[in-house]
């Protein structure tokens, strides 16, 4: 495991630059009361070109929470089925039917630590509990 980096902006940007920050990975944290980027060490200096272009003051430091799943509350510990589920059964719901392997990500937004939970979740629930829960979730397809 490798060092992740966290960016976060210390101005307001415009709403504009916020979408555009959105694009490119940065999410509004509401403790921080800032926009922030989990990344790893070689992908800072383009983000922090970019920001400088956009004329936004920001920081850059040590991202705390490697490997950790302490920070937000996690999918995982409200499966039904505690096996992960199949591909034609969702793990969270239990309803049959075309589902897809989720990695839960940890503290620093990585999905790249020690045993990160694995399950299957239908589109329902996709739309209506992950997309709206503050970990990430990446599809296992995508995974290195």
């Amino acid at each position: 495991m490798t060092a992740r980096k966290v960016i976060k902006v210390t101005a307001w940007p415009d709403p504009l630059v916020q979408e555009r920050l959105e694009d490119i990975g940065f999410f509004y944290d509401a403790p921080t009361r800032t926009w922030v980027k989990f990344c790893e060490e070689d992908e800072t200096q383009s983000v922090r070109e970019w920001l400088k272009r956009h004329h936004l003051a920001h920081e850059v430091g040590n991202a705390s929470g490697r490997g950790e799943l302490k920070k937000h509350p996690r999918l995982s510990d409200a499966l039904i089925l505690k096996d992960g589920g199949s591909p034609t059964r969702c793990a969270l719901c239990g309803m049959s039917g075309a589902c897809r392997q989720w990695v839960e990500g940890d503290d620093t937004d990585s999905t790249d630590y020690p045993n990160p939970a694995k399950f299957y979740l239908c589109g329902n629930c996709v739309q209506t509990r992950m997309q709206a829960h503050p970990r990430l979730y990446a599809p296992a397809a995508e995974q290195l």
